[in-house]
């Protein structure tokens, strides 16, 4: 299983640098069963919020993680 992990950068990030402690905004999605199924899975649930199109100065990266890591990432941000 992976994590769906939705990055909101700023433009002045590359996407290499865009990582959850860079980004602007960090949205945790759905589990999918594996990677494609997490990239198709990422781009449908962009597509049904209103993150698409909030400013032309950002843009969206999809992660796809192993679980474990995003809930290790979510405690040191705390």
């Amino acid at each position: 299983m992976l994590q769906i992990v939705i990055l909101i950068c700023s433009t002045s990030l590359t996407p290499a640098a865009c990582q959850t402690d860079t980004a602007l905004d960090v949205i945790v999605g759905p589990q999918a069963t594996n990677a494609m199924m997490c990239g198709l899975q990422g781009q449908a649930y962009v597509a049904r919020t209103a993150v698409v199109g909030r400013s032309p100065n950002e843009y969206v990266k999809i992660r796809c993680s192993p679980p474990k890591a995003v809930k290790a990432a979510q405690r040191q941000s705390l």
